[in-house]
């Protein structure tokens, strides 16, 4: 069947956030407190439900700092300010505007698939300096949706827009659970910037503007994507 259609996760597929974790680790050392440890299951649990819409952007900071240990209400407050300007801080991967307009103009349709506590208005923020706010047809936010990849309802709530079923899309994805899922509704899936545990989809690719040469994937009129 005819891929017409093309879902991307947002963060760590259209850009990722490399300065993050190391301003908290400042910020926390700065005050004696230890850096934080690298995949802390609570730290895990807050992400996830602030993901899912069961906490604001505001409360998930402040649950954070105080499972840090971070009391201070000056230090809260500062603390607060610097998450909130480190989650605006993003890095987009090489080539993604130019790729983004070049599969419109090949006739995909376009969509997003993400797990955030970050409204749409947000994120199409940083969308906008790069000229990509305007290209998505459908957008699927786990905030507002409270459901969280690789639940099928996210990926579907993506396609119901485009009037598409699963088999006509491609989910670009950089987490093995998020990419099983979109697998299992019959959708392609296309590796990129891998987390290490990834290994396994229908393609994979090294840069974004590959997706410009992969071979099956057609536009909905069936004219190449290259």
């Amino acid at each position: 069947m005819t891929i017409s259609a093309i879902l991307f996760d947002a963060g760590d597929v259209l850009y990722s956030k490399p300065r993050r974790a190391a301003a908290l680790a400042i910020f926390l050392e700065e005050r004696g407190i230890p850096a934080p440890v690298n995949d802390d299951p609570a730290v895990k649990k807050l992400r996830l439900d602030a993901h899912a819409g069961k906490m604001t952007e505001q409360e998930f900071f402040e649950r954070l700092l105080a499972h840090y240990g971070v009391t201070d209400p000056k230090d809260v407050a500062e603390g607060i300010e610097l998450l909130h300007r480190q989650q605006r801080d993003v890095d987009f991967f090489e080539g993604v505007p130019e790729t983004l307009h070049e599969l419109k103009r090949n006739g995909f349709k376009l969509g997003i698939v993400t797990n955030t506590y970050n409204s749409k208005a947000e994120k199409f923020r940083w969308f906008r300096p790069l000229g990509i706010d305007t290209v998505w047809d459908s957008y699927a936010n786990s905030c507002d949706l409270k459901v969280i990849k690789p639940e099928p309802e996210i990926y579907l709530a993506a396609l119901e827009p485009l009037g598409l079923a699963p088999e006509q899309a491609a989910f670009v994805g950089h987490a093995q659970r998020e990419l099983d899922g979109a697998k299992a509704l019959g959708m392609t899936t296309i590796m990129f910037n891998p987390d290490p545990d990834c290994v396994e989809a229908d393609h994979s690719i090294g840069s974004f503007s590959d997706l410009l040469n992969l071979p099956g994937l057609t536009g909905e009129t069936g004219a190449p994507a290259a």
